[in-house]
């Protein structure tokens, strides 16, 4: 039977997609000094009971303690919380339009007030514990200001404003995605498991820390070094509201991580199913510990032949 790590991913099907465990999200905590501030999180789990409006969160850099690098689990209200807004293109601002400057972390309400000769701009925050109260900003560190209203962006982001990603740089991955990461150790090469990148680290290397896996002591989540080629993104989700059928390839949610597997057999009425994993075992997962199986291949994300 399957076992899951203490902060499972995918396995919450309640509410809009951003606010599903592992999903990248901006949360703006109410505290004094943050206040007019949107900061990079991840969903960990939502309250219990499921009518709860609040979920368990982690930051990517905001209370972080600069000794141990442990970053505690927060509560917070959906209130406080909405989508990570996408990568946007680098643009021009006009005098008086309402912007967000990224400063300490985060992202922060205000207003440009001059452009300047050297394509900067001159912003003023919004906030007033912000100090100083004008800060020179390049234009890589500003984005316009958007509400997010009733589930939609307010003004709507445009796909000409979107960042164009570039498939194989350098760099692929930035502080804070959401990426699985393919463990070759104990025999495990088969399975991904869900981590955070904490920062690149060069030579196509990157600090990242895993979302289902701890340290030995049980204290904190467990950081490693990986090579870009172990990375890759989340898998884009794929609805399977019914169920399953004989001969799905799926991945299954074991050990903390997800398996390769084909299923061989369906359970009637029990939203359950037996898996053959590509280890060679057969187990018997639950509907919600089951997702379907994509191969990342250069740089795009495919669906597997079916199994004839």
């Amino acid at each position: 039977m399957s076992q899951k790590g203490k902060c499972g991913i995918g396995v919450n099907t309640e509410g809009p997609p951003h606010l599903q465990p592992g999903s990248t999200v901006e949360i703006k905590p109410p505290e004094f000094g943050y206040q007019g501030a949107w900061y990079t999180a991840t969903i960990i789990q939502r309250n219990t009971p499921i009518p709860s409006r609040r979920f368990m969160v982690q930051f990517t850099h905001l209370f972080q303690d600069q000794k141990t690098g442990e970053r505690p689990l927060r509560m917070f209200s959906v209130s406080h919380i909405r989508p990570q807004l996408p990568p946007l293109r680098p643009r021009k601002f006009k005098q008086g339009e309402d912007a967000d400057a990224y400063h300490k972390y985060g992202w922060w309400e205000g207003v440009i007030l001059q452009e300047w000769n050297n394509g900067n701009y001159l912003f003023m925050f919004h906030s007033d514990n912000q100090s100083p109260k004008y800060v020179v900003f390049g234009v890589n560190q500003l984005r316009l200001h958007r509400t997010w209203f009733n589930g939609y962006w307010v003004p709507p982001v445009q796909e000409s404003e979107l960042a164009v990603e570039e498939v194989q740089r350098e760099e692929e991955y930035n502080e804070g995605d959401l990426v699985e990461v393919r463990n070759d150790e104990d025999g495990s090469n088969r399975s991904w498991f869900a981590a955070i990148i904490v920062k690149p680290v060069g030579n196509k290397r990157y600090l990242i820390q895993y979302v289902t896996l701890e340290t030995e002591d049980n204290t904190d989540f467990l950081e490693k070094e990986v090579d870009t080629s172990h990375i890759r993104p989340r898998p884009p989700d794929i609805v399977v509201p019914d169920q399953f059928v004989m001969l799905d390839q799926v991945d299954a949610f074991y050990k903390g991580g997800w398996w390769k597997g084909v299923i061989i057999k369906v359970l009637s009425g029990d939203s359950k199913y037996h898996v053959y994993l590509a280890t060679r075992e057969e187990m018997e997962f639950k509907h919600d510990e089951l997702r379907l199986h994509q191969d990342w291949i250069d740089g795009k994300w495919t669906k597997p032949s079916p199994v004839i």
